[in-house]
């Protein structure tokens, strides 16, 4: 009798075990990542082109149509065997509105949108979004590769990080005319398997109608150096490094140049020697807008866990000031902080990094200039043109309003040093200001 119950006991025993073997394998990170798939998304825009991207789960062809109304305008075939599909469309309209359709060739329609060309009037409205360090992980990206989370992160079952997807709502909501994105896209390395849930998956509402442009972050070159950012977001190449690690575009009257200043993994130091020094100096020097924003990852003030960066306040801030530039905004502090006043004779610096990563304090003393607004917050701020002046705003994910300001055109003595060193820009800000 007694024996029986012990063979029942080892016999429970070794079905328990094996349970609890069978379950803890799905656990096991033995899968590779799942593959990039995306939903279409809008590119690179000027007033004459666009480009229309997707990323497919596995290789095809695609093939993508422009529309307005019931007509077709253009149609774009792709190479065969790709993954990654970048539709160029030429020869466009200026201010047009265009709908577009993405589908698998010989198949189904697979994305659809809209995308409106740039005007190059200076008296149209100018809407943009900046923000930055929003690429927060979901807490099941670090088990995507194990057996009981591979196919619902493949299918995307999962929710991305919560305070990304809201960020990513409020803006799509907003419905600008592009999106800054100012750095830190993916956490905490850049792989290239984080961009779903960190980046396409919050941003496909806005993304589907509206280019993303985005300076890299101290995140985005750990993993060999942004070429994965440089896969994912096809901006346009510059000259300076053959890629769109930095890049220039005007939309109506304002000029946008984002910049490419890391220096931590290269030894570099922002100086006469870095590449972004030259690329800044020549789109200065020929700019004419007369609204200039620079952009890149790194504050130049702050009073937070980063702090001011030397090497940006003297190597950088001289020549903005001389140029007449607008604004200056950057992220890497996860919060909101804006230094000095409009018409103060420098630029505006912005620091907006709360995009969904976790936040940082404002610290309560710190060397240089005091904050004009500070908050720890996630947050995304918004950038129009209303009449003659250039109007900024940051948003809280509550609906309070962290901090407004306004940047007027030039006058006085500003306008006269721009006159100085570009008398077309002079001439554009003095004809705005006319109308």
């Amino acid at each position: 009798m007694a024996g029986g119950y012990n063979e029942i006991v080892r016999v429970r025993l070794a079905r328990f075990l094996l349970w609890f073997a069978g379950f803890g394998l799905l656990w096991v990170p033995v899968l590779d990542d799942p593959p990039l798939a995306t939903a279409s998304y809008v590119q690179d825009v000027t007033s004459s082109s666009a480009v229309i991207a997707i990323v497919m789960a596995a290789p095809t062809q695609v093939e993508g149509t422009l529309w307005i109304g019931d007509s077709a305008v253009a149609t774009v075939r792709g190479p065969e065997g790709r993954r990654r599909h970048a539709l160029h469309f030429e020869g466009l309209e200026a201010g047009k509105r265009y709908r577009y359709s993405l589908t698998q060739v010989g198949g189904e329609e697979i994305g659809s949108g809209s995308v409106t060309t740039a005007s190059t009037d200076d008296r149209a409205p100018v809407r943009f979004v900046f923000l930055g360090d929003s690429g927060d992980q979901p807490w099941w990206v670090w088990l995507q590769t194990s057996p009981l989370f591979h196919l619902p992160a493949r299918w995307h079952w999962l929710p991305c990080s919560q305070a990304v997807s809201r960020v990513g709502a409020a803006v799509a909501a907003w419905s600008p005319d592009l999106v800054l994105h100012l750095g830190d896209v993916i956490y905490p390395k850049g792989l290239n398997a984080h961009y779903s849930s960190g980046f396409f998956r919050p941003f496909e509402a806005v993304m589907r109608d509206v280019p993303v442009y985005a300076v890299l972050g101290n995140h985005d070159v750990m993993d060999c150096d942004g070429v994965q950012f440089a896969s994912n977001l096809r901006l346009p190449p510059s000259e300076a490094t053959g890629d769109g690690r930095m890049f220039s575009l005007a939309r109506g009257p304002v000029r946008i140049i984002g910049l490419d200043c890391n220096t931590d993994r290269t030894g570099w130091r922002y100086d006469t020697q870095h590449p972004a020094h030259a690329f800044l100096s020549a789109e200065l020097a020929n700019a004419t807008e007369p609204w200039i924003v620079v952009a890149s990852h790194f504050p130049m003030r702050s009073w937070s866990r980063q702090g001011n960066r030397a090497e940006l306040l003297l190597g950088m801030l001289p020549e903005l000031e001389r140029q007449g530039v607008s604004l200056y905004l950057s992220g890497h502090d996860h919060c909101y902080q804006r230094f000095g006043e409009p018409g103060a004779g420098e630029p505006v610096l912005v620091v907006s990094g709360g995009g969904g990563k976790d936040l940082y304090d404002i610290k309560p003393k710190q060397a240089g200039p005091a904050p004009a607004a500070a908050a720890k917050a996630y947050h995304w701020g918004c950038a129009e043109v209303v009449g003659g002046d250039l109007h900024v705003v940051a948003n809280g994910l509550d609906g309070i309003r962290i901090d407004a300001f306004d940047l007027p055109l030039p006058s006085g003595d500003s306008l006269a040093r721009i006159r100085a060193v570009s008398p077309a820009r002079a001439a554009r800000i003095e004809a705005l200001g006319k109308r």
